[in-house]
């Protein structure tokens, strides 16, 4: 007998349904990104709750659960959700028992009729109000799976997957037949059991295309940022319970240094050191000769080199081994290699060959140190053969380049979160690759400042009903701006470095931050970004995650989130052109 996952249709035609593929239309600036609100209507225990989750993204019994939204404090009232990671769209889970649905469905976008049998009279009568007031509509038939696997008991050699749900998607539109006659209402059919898949993927595909020809684009592009997980929220609850908002700030900006403070430090050792030093001036955003860079033969005693970009992280040129060669264990304690959060250990065809350091290797396999070998891509006598640590061929001409993208992959798997962010941003903007890495590292912290600036709320914002802290806000987005090199000293230095004079590269910058952060701007943004309307900050109330004790905390999170997070985007795209232009100075 077929599970339920096996019962799923894998290939559906869709009436009506043109699904674009990627690519197809280009994402607009995050600035002209715009609210789009899709309503979800049904009755009780149909399955709306796991429908949002799922076209979210939301694992049920995963990182990203249910417990995440708070219930409603009126059973009449709408559920909202929001994703950080799409932090434009949000849906409103409707119940259908009375004429509630009907006071929401002006402010929607797109309406979701959902059930789990037949739908009726009701929801015929819904879905006619909503067209009347031009709004576009799904019909969501769930729990397929139940009716299939039933289907398939009773018909045994009789049964035909194709021929069932053929004939369930015409038993369920029937109640539509009139109004399919003036236009084609789309149905997707939803498994119970598995509700990720079956016609998931191409809900949300009609969503986004939606958005479009209704000119509201969902931002997609920040598809990739961190999410609040599950146990950060059952951490600030646990704070909100033990001393209200007072504990969760503490706890916030407690959490918020940590991620700020995080030290990096990386080891560079063994190699010839003229190669090892050329390595370590490119990650410095420096040229061998220049003030401040590494040079000589190795040295004495482990010599650290601030980083350029980020005052807690600091590269560190280690003496070679030397007397200590058939020592590996006390070589290692002299250059207090417990002190690095990863080492490069660089490679020649005579030190491979030799068994120190082998010996050293083990060693450092044995303290449990993460490490890399390095070899400069001019020895060409390095012995062939498998080794059991990753190996990177590295020209320090040539940083960026393949192989060092390749590199920083590898970091990216084998680092801490937080320490791979404090490396990223370490490094000079050296190729768009690492620009990409640097607006990531940035986004972890997004959620934490925008939740904290709506938590302390300490300057009213004139013409909006909320209150953020501005100078918070201010603060970390002029912060973004210098962690991706559009500040001014940033930019002389990279005028200086390319030949390219600073007006011309002033002239890449394109967007307000960008172009320099003050309070009367992330002012003028905060009026902007509550475009959804001040009459829902009353949901944002009740629905929203930890800000029901705030006056007005949900939306003034929503529109801190807003801000920070397209401005981020919009500052991470000023940056790739300007190195584009320092790249091409003709």
């Amino acid at each position: 007998m077929e599970t339920f996952s096996e019962l799923s249709l894998k290939t559906i035609e869709f009436q009506d349904l043109e699904i674009e593929s990627e690519g197809c239309h280009e994402d607009p600036p995050p600035e002209e990104c715009w609210d789009f609100s899709v309503a979800v209507a049904g009755g009780p225990g149909v399955g709306k709750t796991v429908l949002i989750q799922a076209l979210l993204g939301f694992n049920e019994n995963g990182q990203h659960s249910r417990a995440a939204f708070l219930h409603p404090n009126k059973p009449d009232g709408p559920l909202l959700y929001l994703h950080p990671s799409h932090p434009g769209l949000t849906f409103w889970e409707l119940p259908l028992d009375d004429s509630s649905p009907e006071k929401w469905i002006s402010e929607a976008d797109l309406l979701l009729l959902v059930t789990d049998s037949q739908f009726t009279q009701a929801h015929v009568d819904l879905a006619h109000s909503a067209l009347i007031q031009a709004k576009r509509l799904c019909l969501v038939r769930t729990k397929v799976d139940c009716n299939m696997h039933t289907l398939k008991r009773r018909m045994k050699e009789e049964y035909s997957r194709v021929e069932v749900l053929s004939a369930l998607r015409t038993v369920i539109l029937q109640p539509f037949n009139d109004m399919a006659k003036k236009e084609a209402i789309p149905l997707f059919l939803v498994s119970g059991f598995e509700p990720y898949k079956l016609d998931v993927p191409a809900l949300k595909a009609k969503i986004e295309k939606t958005s479009r020809e209704l000119g509201r684009a969902l931002c997609l592009a920040q598809q990739g940022y961190e999410v609040i997980g599950y146990e950060e929220i059952a951490e600030l609850q646990s704070a909100l319970e033990r001393g209200g908002i007072s504990e969760m700030v503490r706890f916030i900006q407690s959490s918020l240094d940590s991620l700020l403070d995080t030290r990096f430090d990386l080891a560079l050792m063994g190699g010839n050191p003229g190669f090892r030093h050329s390595v370590l001036n490119s990650l410095r955003g420096l040229k061998d000769g220049e003030d401040g860079s590494a040079h000589g033969g190795n040295p004495e005693n482990p010599i650290e080199y601030a980083s350029l970009k980020y005052p807690k992280a600091s590269l560190w040129d280690l003496p070679g081994m030397e007397s200590l060669e058939s020592q590996p264990k006390k070589y290692l304690e002299s250059v207090h290699i417990n002190r690095y959060d990863f080492t490069l250990l660089f490679l020649t065809p005579w030190q491979e060959a030799s068994s120190s350091y082998t010996s050293l290797v083990l060693e450092l396999k044995k303290e449990r140190k993460k490490s890399v070998f390095i070899q400069d891509c001019e020895d060409d006598e390095m012995p062939p053969g498998p080794r059991e640590n990753e190996v990177f061929v590295l020209s320090s001409a040539e940083i960026p380049g393949p192989e060092f993208h390749r590199l920083l992959g590898y970091l990216e798997k084998k680092l801490p979160s937080h320490k791979l962010r404090a490396f990223m941003l370490s490094l000079p903007n050296l190729s768009a690759e690492v620009i990409e890495k640097k607006k990531e590292a940035l986004s972890q912290e997004v959620w934490k400042v925008a939740l904290l600036s709506s938590l302390v709320a300490s300057v009213p914002v004139p013409g909006v009903a909320i209150a953020c802290d501005l100078s918070l806000l201010t603060a970390r987005l002029d912060t973004y701006r210098q962690e991706l090199g559009l500040d001014a000293d940033s930019l002389a230095n990279l005028s200086h470095k390319s030949g390219v004079p600073v007006s011309k590269l002033m002239l890449e910058i394109q967007s307000p931050a960008g172009k320099g952060v003050t309070r009367e701007l992330v002012q003028k943004m905060l009026g902007s970004a509550t475009g959804i309307g001040l009459e829902v900050a009353g949901v944002f109330l009740h629905r929203f995650p930890l800000l029901g004790p705030l006056a007005t905390g949900g939306i003034a999170f929503h529109a801190s989130y807003l801000i920070l997070s397209r401005c981020l985007e919009a500052m991470a795209e000023d940056a790739q052109r300007v190195l584009s232009r320092a790249q091409s100075p003709a």
